[in-house]
């Protein structure tokens, strides 16, 4: 399943896992135009361009991969807060079980 880390540029050794998501909850959190596929490794380098201090990552397993998300990591464009109320929104759909 896809994971979902925010990243903070200043220290880069700090990744929070945030989430870890099915493909059709990327579809419900992430806007895919906002995705920026990077490969299959972690780049370096900065990657804050909206400059916000924290950046959100997503990372699809090659194992999991399909049409819509290939594998390795995306940046993720998008506002993290905005990001942090649409995974809190998926507790909150029938349906769906969160541990």
């Amino acid at each position: 399943m896809p994971n979902l880390y925010f990243w903070e540029p200043d220290n880069p050794s700090h990744w929070i896992l945030r989430a870890v998501l099915s493909c059709e909850d990327c579809d419900r959190v992430v806007d895919r135009a906002s995705a920026i596929h990077l490969g299959g490794k972690f780049p370096g380098g900065s990657m804050n361009r909206r400059g916000h201090g924290t950046v959100a990552i997503l990372y699809v397993h090659p194992d999991e991969a399909n049409v819509e998300w290939l594998a390795g990591y995306y940046r993720i464009d998008t506002d993290v807060t905005e990001i942090h109320e649409c995974v809190r929104t998926l507790n909150r759909i029938p349906g769906i079980v969160r541990p």
